[in-house]
């Protein structure tokens, strides 16, 4: 488990070196769409007051990751690896999101 998690953390710096190459509008894109997927992940129904958070940080950040998801898609439609990075972060939670009605 220690292997695993010094692993982890060994690699940090490189994705961090990573989207720090990205346009910067990509690099937020993606940042957002990561924890959308994370909060998407965490539905938990036996704490209310812990579920009105997931449900706050969905909403904002998978919102915003699908709009600007489709931006960045046209936008970038012209360079093959910036489109396919965008469309592989472009994750289930990201292209299913739909503003819950209050």
């Amino acid at each position: 488990m220690k292997t695993i998690l010094v692993l982890l953390a060994s690699c940090l710096p490189l994705l961090s070196m990573a989207q720090s190459k990205l346009p910067p509008d990509v690099a937020r894109f993606v940042s957002n769409a990561e924890t959308c997927e994370h909060f998407a992940g965490e539905w938990d129904d036996n704490d209310k007051a812990r579920q009105q958070e997931i449900i706050a940080a969905v909403d904002r950040y998978c919102g915003q990751a699908q709009r600007q998801w489709r931006h960045l898609a046209a936008r970038y439609a012209g360079q093959p690896a910036l489109k396919k990075l965008i469309d592989e972060h472009a994750n289930d939670a990201v292209r299913s999101y739909r503003k819950p009605h209050p």
